[in-house]
C-alpha cells in the first residue's frame, strides 16, 4: 500500500451553482486528495457506489477511507458491471476530500487493476491512463441511437434521457442541469439560506426529495397516460408524479405532499403542468426555502420528436422578488427504460 498524497492545485474543477447532495455537500472540491490502497469492501448501489479502501498514512498508520463514486445505474449505462471491483484489488483513487470526515472522499478517478480508468464524467477526464473503463455515456447513447431504425412514435409518452454527448469535465451541465447561479431572493429567503446546514438540513441524505428539486434528477424519466391521468415516472428515488388532465381538473386546491398537486393540459405540442400545495421546506439543495410555491412546467417536443425541452417557472412571493425560470432538456434514446433505483445512502461516516 502507498502513502496518501494531497494534491495542491493538481486538478482544476469548475464548481456548479447547484448543491448536489454528495459532491458539493459532504465533500470539498477545493481539497483534492489522491490515495492508493486495498479494496476492503464494495457496495454497488444508488445514488453512489461505495468503496472502503485501506491505506497506509504518512505517519505509517493503517487508515480506512470511505470513497463514494458514480451510481450503480450510471455504471450500468456505461457497460460496467459489479465485477470491475473485487475485494483485495489494489486501486488508485483521486477525488474530493470529505468536509467532516478527513478520510472520506468523492472519487472522480479510479485506476483499476487492468490498467483502465473509471471516471466520473461530469467532473474530470482521464488522469493516469489512456484507456477508459467501460464506455462514455455519450458513446453508449450514440450506439443505441445509430443501431435502431427511426421510431415512428414522436409523442411525449416515451422514455427520455439526459444527453451524455455534452458531458464536459468539471461541469455538472447534465448531471445537475436545472439550476441557475443567482436567484432574486427576498430578505426572508436570504436569511433562511444563510442558516442552512447542507448536511443536517438536507433530506436527500435520507433518500428523500420533492418538487421542484426532483426534476433536476440525472436519470431517465417516462410519461405514461392512463385515462385522464398522466404519470411521470422519474427513475431517481423511484418517483412517480401524478398529473390530472381530466376536464374537471382545473381546481388547484386538492392533494398536496412533497410532489404537490399537479394539473396538466396541452398547448399544441407542449404539455403544460401547474403544481401547487407542495408540502416541503426547501426549493433546492442550496438552502433556498419555499412557502407558497406555484410552479408552471412546459414540456415541449422538438420538431423531429427526438428531444424534449423543459421550462419551469416558479413564483413564491415570500421567497422570490420575481418569477424564476429554469430550463433543461432530455433526448430520446431507443431501448432505454426506467430501472429500479432502490436508494440506499445513509452513511454516517461521510
Amino acid at each position: 500500500m502507498v502513502k496518501t498524497q494531497i494534491l495542491f492545485g493538481a486538478l482544476i474543477f469548475a464548481v456548479s451553482a447547484d448543491a448536489h447532495h454528495s459532491p458539493n455537500l459532504h465533500f470539498n472540491r477545493d481539497d483534492v486528495v489522491e490515495i492508493s490502497g486495498t479494496l476492503a469492501e464494495v457496495s454497488w448501489r444508488n445514488p453512489h457506489t461505495t468503496l472502503v479502501i485501506e491505506t497506509i498514512s504518512e505517519s505509517g498508520q493503517l487508515e480506512t477511507w470511505v470513497a463514494e463514486t458514480r451510481a450503480a445505474l450510471q455504471m450500468m449505462r456505461t457497460n460496467l458491471t459489479p465485477e470491475i471491483f473485487q475485494v483485495g484489488d489494489e486501486l488508485r483513487l483521486a477525488g474530493f476530500r470529505g468536509r467532516r470526515n478527513r478520510t472520506a472522499m468523492f472519487v472522480t478517478n479510479i485506476l483499476l487493476t487492468d490498467g483502465s480508468e473509471l471516471i466520473a464524467e461530469n467532473f474530470t477526464g482521464l488522469r493516469w491512463s489512456n484507456r477508459l473503463a467501460g464506455t462514455a455515456l455519450g458513446e453508449y447513447q450514440a450506439e443505441k441511437i445509430e443501431g435502431e431504425e427511426s421510431d415512428p412514435d414522436t409523442s411525449i409518452f416515451r422514455v427520455w434521457s439526459r444527453d451524455g454527448s455534452i458531458l464536459h469535465p468539471g461541469i455538472d451541465e447534465t448531471e445537475r442541469a436545472l439550476w441557475i447561479d443567482e436567484y432574486p431572493l427576498t430578505a426572508r429567503a436570504r436569511e433562511a439560506q444563510a442558516s442552512w446546514d447542507p448536511v443536517a438540513d438536507n433530506p436527500y441524505i435520507l433518500c428523500q426529495n420533492a418538487m421542484p428539486a426532483i426534476m433536476d434528477q440525472g436519470f431517465p424519466l417516462e410519461f405514461v397516460q392512463q385515462g385522464g391521468t398522466v404519470f411521470l415516472h422519474l427513475e431517481e428515488l423511484d418517483t412517480v408524479r401524478r398529473i390530472n388532465v381530466q376536464p374537471n381538473a382545473s381546481a388547484l386546491t386538492e392533494g398536496g405532499g412533497p410532489l404537490g398537486h399537479s394539473v396538466g393540459h396541452w398547448e399544441s405540442e407542449t404539455f403544460v403542468v401547474t403544481t401547487t400545495n407542495i408540502d416541503w421546506p426547501w426549493f433546492d439543495q442550496s438552502g433556498i426555502p419555499q412557502d407558497k410555491l406555484h410552479l408552471v412546467e412546459r414540456f415541449t417536443l422538438s420538431a423531429d420528436g427526438q428531444s424534449l425541452g423543459y421550462e419551469l417557472t416558479a413564483t413564491d412571493p415570500e421567497i422570490f422578488t420575481e418569477p424564476v425560470v429554469l430550463t433543461r432538456r432530455w433526448i430520446y434514446v431507443p431501448g432505454e427504460e426506467i430501472r429500479p433505483y432502490n436508494c440506499d445512502w445513509n452513511r454516517e461516516d461521510l
